[in-house]
Formats: C-alpha cells, structure tokens, sequence
C-alpha cells in the first residue's frame, strides 16, 4: 500500500484517530472495533464514539449484525466528493453571512458619510510614522507631487533614504510628475550632487521656505509643524489634510514659489551659498 502521511490527511478537517481508522479499514472489506483496536492503537472505550462520527461524516458505513458491529471504508473518491460538498457549503454559508453583515454596515457607513470625515485631519507623530504615511502617500499618488524640501527631516537613515528614492521611482513610471523647491538656507556650504530620477523629476532650489510641505494629487497636503522645528527632526510633527479647496491654495502658493525659483542643475558640483543663487537668481528674472 502506497505510505500516507496522516498529516496529510488532518488537514482536510479529519481527526488524527478518524485519519488512522480510515487508513486501515481501506485494506480490509469489513473490520469490527477489535480489529480496528489492534490494528491502530486507538483507544478501545472511545472506539464507538469515533466511529459513529466517521458513519455521519461519510468515511465509512456500518453494518450490524445481532450484537456485533462491522465497518467498512467508503472510496475516497466517495468521501473527497462528500468533503467538497461540505467545504462549498459552508463557503456558501459564509458568504451569506457576509453579505448580509457587510450590507448593515455598508447602511451605517453611508449613513454617516454625508458629515464631516474624521481621518480628513491628522496629526502624524514621530519620525517612523511620518516617514510611513510620506511612503504611503506616493505609491497612492497618481498625477502629481509637489514638495517644499526642508528641514525637519524624518528619513534619517540610509535605509529610509533608499526606501523614499524606491517609491519615488515606481511613481514616475506610473507618469506621477514630481516637482520639488530646496531651500538655499539650508543648502548653503554643501557641495550639492544631484541626479533626477527621471524626466518628470523636477527640482528648482530658492532662498529660503517657510515651512515643509508635499502635495498630493491637488488633494492631499503634508505639512511640516511646528515651523520653528527645522533643527530639532524629533520635535515635529506632520498635518495631513485631505481636501481639494485646501490644497489647492496651497498649490497655487507653490506655482508662485516655483516659477522665481531656479533649476537645481545650475547648481550641479557647485558648492551652493547665497552669492551664486543670488547670480543664478538675477539670471533667470
């Protein structure tokens, strides 16, 4: 007889004893609860009980004769058709009930949504979250992301550079724009090496920002607060605010800001400071 693994067979929702009785009485045309005993170990007082469950389940069938009791094995073509019918009908069931329970919480889901959102405003706080909600955000994003690019930071580790570069990737293959304004105040003395990541990766750099800032879609902003936290990144915290008539004054704010500022590869292995963007500045007027 081929060797099955009993475990195997548990996890068709058989029980250990059920999966031995059933293995054993597939090599004999007829076993009684001594034979099945001897041959399998399992425990004679339970025996009956067992084998009473395996008649209802459809492993087996049974045959009296005057005070003796004798089984047999169904074929396991028989008993795999009699599980799939019990495993479709409890998935029907389960979808039924669910169905039902989501159609009552889809009634107060609705009911509701006519009021105020309560996630349209948040406070994200430290900087592992921060950096979890700015990842999230650009692989949702789908047209556009405008940054104001300044301190304080929450990526802080090369890891989560690399992380923020990654999704910045896939969002420019999707055809996602990316512009973004870098703040000579806190770029001045770096040797700036810059490389776009693609040809809607746009960055323009001006002398100053009030504040840190990305744009989502024309409908999402995520800003950077308290201001006056530029140098302390473990003091801030970031505003999510998720509405179109919000953003957009503050895209039409960075259109301003954006069209006086000056393209970062002008700057390309130049050390960066006020006199050389004042230049580039008086250039581009």
């Amino acid at each position: 007889m081929t060797q099955i693994d009993i475990r195997d067979i548990m996890e068709l929702g058989i029980s250990e004893r059920e999966a031995k009785l059933y293995i054993v009485m597939l090599e004999y045309s007829e076993v009684n609860a001594n034979d099945l005993h001897r041959l399998t170990g399992v425990q004679r007082s339970k025996m009956y009980s067992i084998l009473s469950r395996m008649v209802v389940h459809g492993l087996c069938t049974e045959r009296i004769e005057g005070r003796n009791r004798f089984f047999t094995a169904l074929s396991p073509k028989t008993v795999k058709d009699t599980l799939i019918r019990e495993w479709d009908a409890a998935h029907s069931a389960k979808l039924e009930k669910a169905d039902s329970l989501f159609e009552k919480l889809s009634e107060t889901f609705n009911s509701t949504a006519v009021g105020p959102a309560l996630n349209s405003v948040e406070l994200i706080r430290n900087a592992a979250n921060i950096h979890n909600r700015y990842l999230q955000l650009v692989n949702e994003s789908t047209t556009e992301i405008l940054g104001y690019m300044r301190p304080p930071i929450a990526a802080t580790t090369k890891r989560s550079h690399d992380l923020q570069k990654e999704v910045q990737i896939k969002a420019l293959s999707r055809g996602v724009v990316q512009r973004g304004i870098f703040s000579l105040k806190h770029l001045t003395g770096l040797k700036f090496e810059w490389e776009t990541l693609g040809e809607n990766d746009k960055m323009r750099v001006v002398e100053s920002l009030p504040v840190k800032m990305f744009l989502f879609d024309r409908r999402i902003s995520y800003i950077g607060l308290p201001t006056a936290a530029e140098n302390n990144n473990s003091s801030f915290f970031m505003l999510y605010i998720d509405d179109p008539g919000f953003t957009q004054v503050l895209v039409e704010s960075f259109e301003e800001v954006w069209q006086r500022a000056v393209p970062i590869e002008h700057f390309r292995g130049a050390e960066i400071n006020s006199t050389v963007i004042e230049h580039q500045l008086s250039t581009n007027s």
